[in-house]
């Protein structure tokens, strides 16, 4: 009896010794993106989404029933765009990457839609193409 009780605790003992971490909670979110470029060269994205944008084009992009682990409700403020992969969009002649769009304070027009829908603007520029980063293709 006494081997049960020691073997009982030391059961207990471990479960509760766990390092159990809170991982966040799971919401459901959409999101419409809007693109614009306003530069003088074509805008393209990694083969993963596969977009192309004209100069003076808008390229609308959606993210539908995106489920994700937030550590709080997400929110117009930190919202993660594009989570999934190391997405990029390379200017014109493949030497410069704008990588700033996974940044929500990159963002335009941030409005929260209805609850956990959201609708946010991104616009390539002139200034931000020179301020890009070289590409590592």
């Amino acid at each position: 009896m006494n081997k049960i009780k020691f073997l009982a605790i030391g059961i207990l003992i471990i479960c509760f010794s766990c390092d159990i971490q809170d991982k966040g909670t799971v919401y459901t979110t959409s999101a419409t993106i809007y693109l614009i470029n306003e530069t003088s060269v074509v805008v393209k994205s990694d083969d993963i989404l596969g977009y192309i944008i004209q100069p003076g084009e808008t390229l609308i992009h959606t993210e539908s029933l995106l489920t994700s682990e937030y550590s709080e409700k997400p929110s117009i403020d930190n919202y993660q765009p594009f989570p999934s992969g190391s997405r990029k969009f390379i200017y014109g002649d493949d030497s410069q990457c704008e990588l700033g769009f996974h940044r929500i304070e990159n963002y335009e027009d941030r409005k929260e839609v209805s609850e956990l829908e959201f609708e946010f603007t991104f616009r390539f520029t002139e200034e931000k193409r020179e301020n890009s980063e070289s590409c590592n293709l």
